[in-house]
């Protein structure tokens, strides 16, 4: 998903380039993927007017051959060459959708990666600099203390450099094992001790779940560096920690949406709640409505219980995504369902079964026309390979047939008379061979 997520990280940074907002940029975006998968869209609309049409076969075939899945696969695939209808079509969309999707996920993750000009030096230094923050804080409080109590204690202790001793005791690995494995280098030692110089409370700040999401601060530290810079919010003093690039381009860095930030993850008891609540509802509806015009476009499909549970799957799949990822892969979610739904919507009133009738009439003469050049459809090819198979393994099976029960249909033809002449020349034939592998002469009327 890295691969593509680079040049989809050049389209929203176009994108944020017009509106200097990352919401808005957001839906911009998702404009612009939307109306690249449109055409695709329709293709699947067609296909899924031109399974309509063929439905009522397709019955009759079920019934006729319910009792021989082989010849009822080979019938279909028939009746799928001849409608010039390929049922793998339709599946491409949602992977076009899906794969979209999950490439936004490391886009959202690394905004300042992917849309700003920073050196990414510069970002991976800052996000190192916050995780190991956050791994030295977590274990001091696991020991029921604090850096400024520690420091008091090397005071008191009559330490000349206190910082040089915690970092000492911090570096101890029978005391402090996290802190010790996760930082390996004297660099980030250094940039961890100048921050705690400058601030000897920044771990009451970094392990407080209303100013940083502790699972950020240790997987995503890139999306905690707004909370740094945040100046409306405690965590803005501490900003002077970051590298002076990092911290003057997340200043300016718009990554909020209606005074929200997109970088925090959604909870029961925070405004983002909403984002999954209408992520959950858009996704229902859009689900409820491709299935109202599925039902009304062809009746005869089965709206059985694979189908049913879809109607719950994907809502409750983006209740999740919405609730497990940053604010603003839930905002992608929220514009990808909306436009979803005018999208069924539009494409159901415009490509009506009437209109879609037509268009296929008109596609089955045009790859009649491709026929008469030695062009063939994907179904017509797969039911050759299926013929090719079948036959080998027809001969196969007739040779087979042939070696092994052949000659004793024969035998049950023949007289006694012959049955014992045959038997004769059959003993003969195998004496000959005896004697021609040992170099022995063999004379037939010897025996």
């Amino acid at each position: 998903m890295n691969i593509l997520a680079t040049p989809l990280g050049w389209i929203m940074k176009g994108c944020y380039a017009l509106v200097n907002n990352y919401g808005i940029a957001l839906l911009i975006f998702t404009i612009i993927t939307r109306l690249v998968v449109l055409p695709f869209s329709i293709k699947q609309q067609k296909g899924t007017a031109r399974m309509a049409m063929i439905q009522p076969e397709l019955e009759k075939l079920k019934k006729k051959y319910a009792k021989n899945q082989e010849k009822l696969q080979e019938e279909t695939m028939k009746l799928y060459s001849k409608e010039g209808y390929n049922p793998m079509a339709s599946c491409l969309p949602l992977i076009i959708t899906m794969v979209v999707l999950f490439s936004m996920i490391p886009v959202i993750y690394g905004p300042l990666t992917y849309v700003t000009d920073l050196n990414q030096n510069s970002v991976d230094r800052s996000n190192n600099l916050i995780t190991n923050l956050y791994t030295v804080s977590t274990e001091i409080k696991s020991k029921d203390t604090s850096i400024e109590q520690l420091i008091q204690g090397y005071e008191e202790q009559g330490e000349e450099d206190v910082y040089a001793a915690l970092r000492e005791t911090l570096s101890n690995s029978d005391d402090y094992p996290d802190t010790a494995e996760y930082i390996d280098s004297d660099s980030e030692w250094d940039d961890v001790m100048e921050a705690i110089e400058k601030h000897n409370d920044i771990d009451q700040f970094i392990t407080n779940e209303r100013y940083v999401s502790q699972n950020l601060a240790q997987s995503r530290p890139e999306l905690v560096t707004f909370d740094f810079v945040d100046k409306d919010k405690e965590g803005g003093r501490f900003g002077d920690i970051l590298p002076d690039d990092v911290r003057a381009e997340a200043e300016d860095f718009n990554y909020e949406f209606f005074g929200l930030s997109l970088g925090a993850i959604p909870t029961w008891d925070s405004a983002l709640i909403i984002i999954p609540i209408l992520s959950f509802v858009l996704q229902l509806a859009c689900t409820i409505a491709s299935q109202l015009f599925m039902k009304k476009n062809n009746p005869a499909a089965n709206m059985g219980g694979g189908m049913k549970a879809m109607l719950f799957i994907m809502p409750v799949f983006s209740l999740f995504i919405a609730f497990a990822y940053p604010a603003g892969l839930g905002l992608y979610w929220i514009y990808s369902s909306l436009f979803a739904l005018l999208q069924t919507i539009f494409l159901n009133v415009v490509y009506t079964p009437e209109r879609v009738k037509a268009m296929v009439e008109k596609d089955i003469e045009k790859k009649k026309k491709k026929r008469k050049n030695g062009k063939k459809s994907f179904m017509e090819r797969a039911l050759e390979m299926q013929e090719q198979q079948k036959s080998q393994s027809g001969g196969a099976v007739a040779r087979k047939t042939y070696s092994d029960d052949d000659d004793d249909d024969e035998e049950k033809k023949l007289s006694k008379a012959e049955l014992k002449e045959l038997q004769r020349k059959k003993l003969n034939e195998a004496r000959k061979r005896m004697a021609e592998k040992y170099g022995d002469e063999y004379d037939e009327n010897d025996n």
